[in-house]
């Protein structure tokens, strides 16, 4: 024999509620028995004395030994029995004697019952044949999930002293204290009353021991974390046989959320109502003669008139005539769109008008069409916004860029102006990828650069830039930048992107470019980013300088040290030789630049004479030279020369042969020139951009209360849609919670009823053919009506949602839609299977599909519909067609809107609350399409 021991449940103490437990016993399809600890059967129901052979008085009067074979009886002393005293459940096969003698293997499951006192008192008892035992362990598993899962606390309560007869787990997660705690504290659910609702509770409970009983309880309890919760109770008192209150029945559900939906819901109309009184804005409506029926107060400051004086003044005597134009072409784009059918058009424009002094200022104004009850025009809403500094900043801004623009044409040195703010967007992507060393990266992926360079924009060049690559327009130039590029333009292109990327803004170096007439000259190239740009890149400075003839006389140093020499004596710029770390030949240019003399300059190395700001980024510039890493090094610095000035130098270092051996030369250019008028330009720049700033600063300020409002309306249409969210998953967990009691009790109860009135003859004879018939007929009514109670009760809460999933809810659904209006119906679903939907996203789907069939049952006049499901990435496709009459969406919905029928927009609210959209096409006489997307991400399931 086969058996298994588990801790068994809790159970009431069977003589403070014997009703409840036979009306479960009796109502219960599997063969159930209360007992007494020596088996004797103390309440049976009708499966039970089916196995036996026994009537109900037979069964109660027998000794075990005459309905239990003597090895069951064993197994029962030395196995069965010690396992319920510990406090366990016993399950397992064992033999019972029938009325005829036959002996029955069957399955069976024993639970304890204890006393207050701890002893054994009882023991419930359950069996059915013992092939179907596995499917008895699922049907438990089930009850015992169901029990566990729910949300609601389902308990019976004695009224005298206040003590649980039962109390369902879910207890613990409601109030934070567990069915221990309760059973060992007496009214503990007094204790945790909120301290504000205590005498409303004290009212209630003085009601419930008077037998008064309300509809159902709304207060506040305090949860054992401190968090206050709110709950709702519905009760069923129980009488003894004298009519006394002993207990009430009932379930209590988590309404907090509901009540704090319900205090935003409030909190919100306040916030709207202040914005109207408060708003800077002009918020307005017209007639359709455009006369003003109604403005915001913020009319008085803005046009000079109060609300009454608007209503008495026509539109057109605000508007200066030079912006009526401008209005009349308005109205004609709208008379033009609104004749094909599109009412919900927005005029958006720019007008000058008339304040009430006779001054002028400039407005902008935003208009739509508004519409009576029965749909008709019958004027229009705006709302309009003082954008005089605005206009005023504009024409300003206008006016310094025109000087910006003159000091940029007319600039000797070649400059390039770029916007570099796609390419530090790229830059972030990659250091959120967790990259830190770009050098490392983009040596190992020279295709990054390829879209580096993609996401750099050319925004101007200058005349200087044309006249040095030999280009007749801008647009030539910029038709044909890959032909300038070389192989050391594109060396440094990845030194300048490395820097930029490491989070430098300067850079500076020499490279080769090509002409347009394919001449290849050397150039300096500068790069600096402006310190008001260096968080966006928006806008870059590159200059050119054209160092071609220098870089000749260096190659052709490089040709003979006698030419080197001939060159370097005649050369403007300093040139040193340097071998094995001795100085071999400085010319005169070097000490000239410098100041000191050639036998001083020996000693001394031009990085030691750098500026003290200079010296670490001319050292770091160096770095690769001195480590041996490259043989050749460039940098850029300041140096203070024996006669302390201080002037800008570049020092270039190249490989030379010199005597036959390796050698390096130095060659010290001084470019304090081009310095200065890089930073006079820098200058200008910034000035021009201090006085833009200064200019702007009332529009930034006035902006900025303007964005602040444009905040608040965002943050509260945000709340307006979480809290739409809200209402409806407190709406699907009130149908299911109405749909569990219509479920749970009136059907349980309706199926009560019924089966006393199929068994109410059973023990009576000859009984009159008139009483059954009127019996069999009152159990006819009661079938229909438990029908219809669990038609109710699927229709708030689909049971096939919960217990088969969304696909094949859909499916029952549309099969049954479709038996219901008389169409056929063609459901098929793919790769939904692999996706573990959101619980919200599934009913909102279900509920969504479920709104698009009735209304094509009610509506569509079809006899074919097609309902798709297919996953494709990245959205969850939902397609619903039929042919039937079709119609114009457009206007339906208007009609819709009008006669406040919420179907159509229900499905496009709840497709939205799950990221998703919907999309209606219909045409008279072609039938309908419903076509809902909804992301996959936004649907999935996220533990």
């Amino acid at each position: 024999m086969k058996k298994t021991a588990s801790s068994g449940p809790g159970f009431p103490d069977m003589t403070s509620a014997p009703h409840l437990f036979e009306q479960i016993i009796n109502a219960s399809g599997v063969a159930m028995a209360v007992r007494l600890p020596d088996l004797c059967p103390i309440l049976t129901n009708q499966a039970f004395l089916d196995y036996y052979g026994y009537g109900k008085n037979e069964i109660g009067i027998l000794p075990p030994e005459a309905v239990l074979p003597d090895t069951t009886l064993a197994l029962y002393e030395t196995d069965i029995l010690p396992t319920l005293q510990s406090g366990k459940s016993w399950d397992g096969e064992f033999a019972i004697r029938t009325k005829l003698g036959e002996h029955l293997t069957v399955w069976g499951r024993f639970d304890p019952v204890f006393d207050g006192s701890g002893q054994l008192s009882h023991i419930v008892s359950v069996m059915h044949d013992a092939v179907n035992s596995e499917d008895l362990n699922a049907c438990n598993a089930s009850l015992k999930f169901i029990s566990d899962a729910t949300s609601d606390i389902f308990f019976r309560l004695r009224l005298p002293d206040g003590k649980f007869d039962y109390l369902s787990s879910s207890v613990e997660r409601f109030f934070g204290y567990t069915l221990k705690e309760h059973k060992l504290e007496p009214l503990l659910f007094k204790r945790i009353v909120h301290p504000d609702w205590r005498e409303y509770f004290d009212e209630m409970w003085e009601e419930l021991n008077n037998g008064i009983i309300r509809p159902d309880y709304e207060l506040q309890y305090v949860h054992k974390s401190g968090d206050v919760r709110w709950v709702n109770q519905r009760l069923v008192l129980h009488r003894d046989a004298m009519g006394t209150p002993v207990a009430v029945e009932g379930i209590a559900t988590d309404i907090t959320a509901r009540k704090i939906a319900e205090q935003a819901l409030r909190a919100n109309e306040e916030k709207f109502r202040f914005l109207t009184e408060n708003i800077t804005d002009v918020i307005w409506t017209l007639d359709l003669d455009l006369n003003f029926t109604y403005t915001t107060p913020s009319v008085k400051e803005v046009w000079g008139y109060d609300s009454e004086e608007v209503t008495k003044i026509h539109l057109f005597d605000f508007i200066v005539p030079e912006s009526i134009p401008i209005f009349e072409d308005a109205v004609k784009k709208r008379a033009q769109v609104e004749s094909e059918g599109n009412f919900d058009f927005v005029n958006r424009m720019e007008l000058e008008h008339f304040r009430g002094d006779g001054s002028r200022f400039w407005m902008e104004t935003v208009v739509k069409r508004i519409f009576d009850r029965d749909g008709k025009p019958c004027g229009y809403q705006g709302l309009s916004r003082d954008i005089t500094k605005s206009k005023q900043a504009q024409a300003e801004l206008a006016k310094r860029e025109t000087r910006y623009r003159t000091l940029f044409e007319d600039s000797p040195i070649s400059l390039w102006e770029e916007d570099l703010s796609d390419l530090k967007q790229y830059f972030e992507e990659l250091k959120a990828q967790g990259i830190t060393d770009f050098r490392e990266y983009f040596y190992n992926h020279p295709e990054s650069l390829n879209t580096c360079a993609s996401l750099i924009k050319v925004v101007d060049v200058n005349k200087a830039t044309l006249d040095l690559l030999a280009a007749r327009s801008k647009e030539q130039l910029f038709g044909n930048l890959d032909k300038i590029l070389t192989e050391s333009s594109m060396a440094a292109f990845t030194e300048e992107i490395i820097m930029l990327a490491s989070g430098g803004y300067e850079y500076c170096g020499e490279i080769t470019n090509r002409t347009l007439n394919g001449e290849t000259i050397w150039v300096m190239v500068h790069f600096f980013v402006p310190d008001e740009y260096k968080k966006c890149l928006s806008r870059v400075i590159v200059s050119l300088l054209d160092v071609t003839p220098r870089k000749r006389a260096e190659q052709a140093l490089m040709d003979s040290e006698e030419r080197y020499r001939v060159l370097a004596e005649n050369s403007q710029e300093g040139v040193a030789v340097t071998q094995h770390g001795l100085t071999k030949y400085i010319n005169e240019s070097m000490s000239s630049i410098l100041g000191y003399t050639t036998d001083e300059l020996k000693q001394i190395h031009p990085i030691e004479l750098a500026h003290p700001e200079d010296k670490a980024m001319a050292l770091g510039q160096m770095g690769t030279y001195v480590t041996g890493k490259r043989k050749d090094a460039f940098a850029s610095f300041r140096v203070i020369t024996k006669n302390k000035e201080i002037k800008w130098l570049t020092l270039n270092v190249k490989p030379i042969s010199w005597g036959g051996k390796d050698a390096q030369i130095e060659i010290l250019t001084d470019v304090t020139r081009h310095k200065k008028l890089e930073a006079e330009l820098l200058a200008a720049h910034a000035q021009m951009e201090d006085r833009i700033n200064k200019r702007t600063a009332e529009l930034s300020k006035a902006n900025a209360q303007l964005k602040a409002e444009a905040d608040e309306r965002s943050k509260a249409q945000e709340r307006i849609t979480s809290l739409t969210k809200q209402l409806i998953l407190v709406q699907e967990d009130e149908r299911q919670r109405i749909s569990r009691d219509l479920h749970d009790n009136v059907a349980q109860d309706l199926s009560s009823i019924m089966l006393k009135m199929e068994t109410l003859f059973d023990d009576v004879d000859n009984v009159d053919p008139r009483l059954e018939e009127r019996g069999e007929s009152m159990a006819q009514v009661l079938r229909k009506a438990i029908a219809s109670v669990r038609d109710i009760a699927y229709g708030l809460r689909p049971p096939a949602l919960d217990q088969l999933g969304l696909v094949k809810a859909l499916d029952n659904l549309c099969q049954d839609s479709g038996s219901k209006y008389g169409f056929s119906v063609d459901f098929f679903s793919i790769g939904i299977e692999t996706v573990t939907l959101d619980f919200d996203t599934e009913i909102n789907i279900y509920r969504m599909v479920q709104e698009a069939v009735r209304n094509i049952g009610k509506h569509a006049e079809a006899n074919k519909i097609t309902v798709r499901l297919v996953k494709s990435h990245p959205d969850i496709l939902i397609r619903i067609e039929d042919n039937g009459k079709g119609f114009i969406p457009k206007e339906r919905m208007t009609e819709a809107d009008a006669e406040k029928r919420m179907g159509m927009r229900s499905m496009e609210e709840r497709a939205r609350l799950i990221g998703g959209t919907m999309e209606i096409q219909s045409r008279i006489g072609t039938g309908t399409r419903i076509l809902f997307k909804v992301p996959i991400e936004n649907a999935r399931r996220h533990d």
